[in-house]
């Protein structure tokens, strides 16, 4: 199809925009839809431009938009997407010209390179980072799944960028002179990304924790290759079987979850560059607590920010104690023993031969003994 027969590209006539002539549909949603675009002044570049749909431009779409382009306009993050622009169309549907990524979701990112799972840890850490950045600028993003996060390549270098903050949340001051409406029974998210107190779809006790959760569902995906709860279970569920699920039941550990994927464990492994053996004993552990404790239902259980969340993995990286484990001196002791493996080693070696040097040398010492007493007893003879 070509022209005014494909719906993907718009008409001459509907072509442009303001300084912004569309190209091609790249997304759609229940709102809006996205555009490459190409920008003609005042700097010519390809753009990502997002506008309200005809008929759905209603006073909370609209609201919704604006608080997503303000959100989005507050953030100063390399793995932030950055916005360039924004106005209306000459019908006054509201758009926003963002950054254009030729990129994929995070997961599809990692599966398709196979990425070990130090790589994906290293990627994870970074949107942390970049949430965290959205916290301090006090605003939540509530819809954190792959989808919204597309790694894009930079000189070579994985780098994610977060998008789409169109159900956001300001956590101190207004995003917007408008305010949108918060419906309680309204479920804000998607349900299998989302944190228990999102889902209970009450209006309060949501905070920065409900994006922690949501980091830990990805962070899973990441690990394991499949969610904690089976979508298809949950599906079978029904909508309140599937809610009540996602509030009560307790998340399976990493460790124990990939080695329930049947056929699919040993295709998982091999997309981290290891075998399914290799695969569990690397999640269990350390993995396995961090994991579950961004997973926590409760709130107050677990990392408070996702700073605390990246630091704990870097903790992880770099072979030291995490917070997320309960301390013993035997687990302390292993990873010191770990990171410090060649002095240990040294060390140990160094305390062997002193051992066996003293053995040895008490050994000379009482056969020396036993020499002279002999001599002693035949000088008596």
């Amino acid at each position: 199809m070509t022209g005014r027969d494909d719906p993907a590209r718009p008409d001459d006539d509907a072509r442009r925009i303001g300084p912004y002539r569309l190209l091609e549909r790249i997304g759609t949603g229940a709102m809006g839809e996205v555009w490459r675009a190409e920008q003609h002044e005042p700097v010519r570049r390809i753009v990502a431009l997002k506008i309200i749909k005809k008929g759905m431009d209603t006073r909370e779409v609209i609201t919704r938009f604006e608080i997503e382009r303000q959100a989005m306009a507050l953030m100063d993050h390399p793995a932030i997407a950055r916005v360039y622009d924004a106005g209306a169309t000459a019908d006054g549907r509201p758009f926003i010209a963002m950054e254009y990524l030729a990129g994929e979701p995070i997961t599809d990112y990692c599966e398709s390179r196979r990425l070990s799972i130090e790589e994906r840890l290293r990627l994870f850490r970074t949107v942390c980072q970049a949430i965290q950045h959205a916290h301090q600028k006090t605003v939540l993003h509530r819809d954190l799944k792959p989808s919204n996060i597309l790694v894009v390549e930079v000189d070579g270098q994985a780098v994610p960028k977060i998008i789409d903050f169109g159900i956001a949340k300001a956590t101190a001051r207004p995003l917007t002179d408008r305010s949108a409406a918060t419906f309680v029974g309204q479920l804000i998210g998607t349900p299998l990304y989302t944190s228990p107190e999102q889902v209970a779809m009450t209006a309060a006790g949501v905070d920065t924790r409900a994006d922690v959760y949501s980091l830990g569902v990805i962070l899973y995906e990441l690990l394991v290759g499949a969610l904690p709860y089976d979508p298809e279970e949950l599906a079978r569920a029904g909508m309140d079987g599937m809610l009540r699920v996602l509030r009560e039941s307790e998340v399976p550990r990493p460790s124990t979850r990939v080695s329930t994927l049947g056929n699919r464990t040993a295709e998982v492994a091999a997309l981290r560059r290891l075998d399914p053996r290799k695969l569990t004993s690397k999640l269990r552990g350390d993995l396995d607590w961090i994991t579950l404790k961004s997973l926590e239902k409760d709130p107050k259980r677990r990392y408070e920010t996702p700073r605390d969340l990246a630091e704990d993995i870097g903790r992880h990286l770099r072979t030291e104690p995490v917070e997320a484990r309960p301390p013993s001196v035997r687990y302390r002791t292993a990873r010191f023993v770990q990171r410090h493996r060649t002095a240990v080693g040294t060390s140990t070696l160094l305390l062997v031969l002193i051992v066996a040097f003293a053995a040895w040398q008490t050994h000379q010492t009482r056969v020396i003994a036993r020499e002279r007493d002999r001599a002693v007893a035949n000088e008596r003879l």
